[in-house]
């Protein structure tokens, strides 16, 4: 059938080829395998820091938390949403998904984040933009949601860096205007879903990198390069900010947008063991090291 199919369109002037599936592909980036780094955990407490009741009075003034968190000394607080959910309750996610996918962005800095400019997108309670002050970057956060800043503000007086700031910003506000510039490194860290236009998402997001996007993002399983809409409602506060369409694209969709936008190179993160979220696991996630 194909043989006649061809032969009928030679006939008609037409020739029929087969793409290299390589052409449609980024050049690799060629990821080698990086040292393990992990989280700095439990966060360490600043010598002028508040006082262990103070803390305990500042955490209990909120009544959800998208992070656990430890501190020395022993202070703990718990995950809290108004979802039942094992896998976003599960106070491993973070320090796995930090082992995962830190080790792949530091060794692209020469295995350090000393005097990098970092933004975190959609920063929540600051979990990221901690970490990567305690490695030695300068960090700007934002969130759409003020009680999220209050709380990163709380998290960052307790452990006393000065080299992070955060600011109530809506993503679509996002401008090397409105946060003074550009920045060696852009954390897109599970915002991607919670929007309606992944395309225009992925281009604002990779305006303001002058280096590297870490980009991590629920997907559509599809093998197909597409986009899976749903509809969200601003539930809990690791819901989208407001109500409206979410987009889940496929990680060759993913691929396919950093393509039309001009990524000059990109991969996708290895899993390198079993310890990782079963979303993870299961491929409903997945991360890229984008050079910009």
């Amino acid at each position: 059938m194909k043989r006649a199919v061809k032969r009928a369109l030679h006939g008609l002037g037409y020739d029929i080829h087969r793409i290299p599936r390589d052409s449609r592909q980024s050049p690799p980036i060629h990821l080698q395998e990086p040292p393990d780094i992990q989280p700095v955990w439990p966060l360490p407490r600043g010598a002028n820091g508040p006082s262990d009741e103070q803390i305990l009075k500042e955490f209990a003034r909120y009544e959800f938390w998208h992070y656990a968190y430890s501190f020395e000394g022993g202070l703990a607080f718990p995950i809290r949403h108004s979802i039942p959910s094992p896998l976003a309750n599960d106070p491993q996610r973070p320090l796995q998904r930090f082992a995962h996918f830190m080790p792949y962005l530091l060794q692209a800095h020469g295995g350090s984040l000393q005097g990098r400019r970092v933004l975190d997108i959609a920063c929540n309670s600051g979990f990221w933009s901690i970490q990567c002050a305690l490695l030695g970057a300068e960090v700007v956060g934002f969130d759409a949601r003020p009680e999220l800043i209050e709380q990163a503000n709380l998290v960052k007086a307790i452990v006393g860096v000065s080299n992070v700031s955060f600011r109530v910003l809506d993503f679509w506000n996002m401008s090397a205007a409105s946060l003074d510039g550009m920045f060696d490194i852009v954390l897109s860290l599970g915002v991607l879903y919670h929007l309606p236009d992944p395309l225009e998402a992925l281009r604002l997001t990779r305006s303001m990198a002058r280096q590297h996007l870490l980009l991590d993002t629920a997907v559509s399983r599809s093998l197909e390069p597409l986009i899976k809409l749903f509809w969200e409602e601003p539930v809990d506060i690791s819901s989208a900010s407001r109500s409206g369409v979410v987009a889940f694209p496929s990680k060759s969709g993913v691929e396919l947008m950093l393509r039309h936008l001009g990524a000059s190179k990109w991969e996708e993160i290895p899993l390198r063991n079993k310890n990782m979220p079963a979303d993870y696991l299961g491929r409903a996630r997945a991360s890229w090291l984008v050079t910009v």
